[in-house]
Formats: structure tokens, C-alpha cells, sequence
């Protein structure tokens, strides 16, 4: 008899299929990271006013600023870590873990890359050589490679929350995410909104349009909108809570 569609001619007994494994339900993990983040860091979202050390050696960003910050692919431009905090940065943001390793005396937030059609084990595995690469990490910044997708972005906050240890910092980066998805990603573990924050703007007109600044009374409308509480973070990491009314 001749093999018919979809059978083996050899008449090897075929491989018992293998169940996919089941992806979690979107809320639930969104349920289970936010209820990991109140237990560790509570129920709050913060922001800070914070100013970045350029390529250039100048500063952007208000004088006053309680954050001072480089990103790492400008270091090679500034002479190199050392030569950064000299200059009075004192948090550097990156994701290269030999980088962020060898920054003595910086407070470390890394950027863990994400695009869309990964796996979420891939994702997990990069999580996981992170915790194992051994760093205290202040928090972390999920950041997208290419236009970030409202859901798969905010799964990927969740599993970040999950995977890290519970004190590290889920951050919601205004720049990359925009203010809406941003906004999103405190519903699913983020807690700490990271913007250029100022006390005006100009209007988000014309070529303005995807200003990412915010001004104070905006991040705090923001996260306040996420259902927390939002505070401010000041020097030395003291928390206030922002009491005064928004409309």
C-alpha cells in the first residue's frame, strides 16, 4: 500500500506530540507583579528630576535636579566612568554588564533590551544572566529595540518584576515608551517613572509634537492616573509624597 498524505513511509511510529506550555493570562501576571511590588517597594510611583551628563560634557536637565545620570554608550566620548563622575554624575543607566560591573561607586540601572517576536524564555533567560551577572542594581529600564507594542511591552514589565529581585526598581522610560504606554506599565509592576522633568513646557505642537518632557503636575497626573500614590524622589532617595491637588 502506498504511504498516503501525512504518513511515514518508513513506518516508524510516530513521536507523541508535545504540549506547548501554557502562557500565562496577561492580567493574571499583571495581578501578580503588582501585588509583588506593593509588598516590596509599595504602593507608589515615583519620580525624580533628573539631569544626564551629554557626549558633549554639557548637562541637560534643571541645576537643581536630585538625580544626575550618563547613559553608557556616551562614556567612551567623556573619558570613561571616572571621568563622568568627576563631572558629577553619580547613577549610570546602560546595558552592557561588564560596563555597569566595572563603574565603581554608581549607582547602576540597566536597560534590558526587548523586540517584538521574541519568546518569553528568551526573555526570562535574559533576566535571569542578569540577576546572575552579580550587580546591585538600583532598577532596571525594559527597553524596546524598535517601536514598542502597548501589550508586549507591558508583559514584559510583569515579567521583569517576577524575575528580578524584589527591591530592584521596574522603570517606565517616558522617551521610549511615550507618556500613554508608560502610564500602562505601572499596572503591570513598574515603579518609578524615569523623564526629563521640568517645571514648564512648551506645547506639544508641530514639530513638538512627541516632546517627551513632562512638567511635575504631569508625572504626578500620570501616575496618580495608574491608581498609586505618587511621590517624589529628592536627594539621597527620601521619598515625598506630591499632596498637593491636580486637576
Amino acid at each position: 500500500m502506498s504511504a498516503g498524505a501525512g504518513l511515514d513511509p518508513t513506518g516508524a511510529t510516530p513521536a507523541p506530540a508535545t504540549a506547548a506550555t501554557p502562557v500565562e493570562d496577561l492580567f493574571s501576571l499583571g495581578r501578580r507583579a503588582n501585588a509583588l511590588r506593593d509588598a516590596a517597594l509599595g504602593r507608589r510611583g515615583t519620580f525624580a528630576r533628573a539631569r544626564r551628563l551629554l557626549a558633549t560634557s554639557a548637562w541637560r536637565g534643571p541645576r537643581d535636579a536630585s538625580v544626575s545620570y550618563v547613559e553608557a554608550a556616551d562614556l567612551a566620548a567623556l573619558g570613561g566612568w571616572a571621568a563622568a563622575r568627576d563631572a558629577g554624575a553619580t547613577t549610570l543607566v546602560g546595558a552592557d554588564l561588564a560596563t555597569l560591573k566595572h563603574a565603581a561607586g554608581a549607582r547602576l540601572v540597566a536597560r534590558v533590551p526587548f523586540r517584538g517576536g521574541e519568546s518569553e524564555q528568551t526573555r526570562v533567560a535574559r533576566l535571569r544572566a542578569l540577576v546572575g551577572a552579580d550587580l546591585s542594581l538600583w532598577g532596571v529600564i525594559p527597553t524596546p529595540e524598535g517601536e514598542p507594542y502597548g501589550l508586549d511591552t507591558v508583559r514584559f514589565t510583569a515579567v521583569c518584576r517576577l524575575e528580578l529581585p524584589a527591591a530592584t526598581h521596574v522603570v517606565a522610560e517616558v522617551e521610549t515608551l511615550g507618556p500613554r504606554l508608560a502610564q500602562m506599565c505601572f499596572g503591570f509592576g513598574a515603579d518609578d517613572l524615569f523623564a526629563q522633568i521640568m517645571s514648564e513646557r512648551a506645547l506639544r505642537l508641530g514639530d513638538n509634537a512627541n516632546n517627551p518632557v513632562l512638567t511635575r503636575k504631569e508625572a504626578v497626573t500620570l501616575i496618580r492616573g495608574a491608581g498609586l500614590v505618587a511621590a517624589e524622589r529628592l536627594v539621597n532617595d527620601v521619598l515625598e509624597d506630591a499632596l498637593e491637588e491636580v486637576t
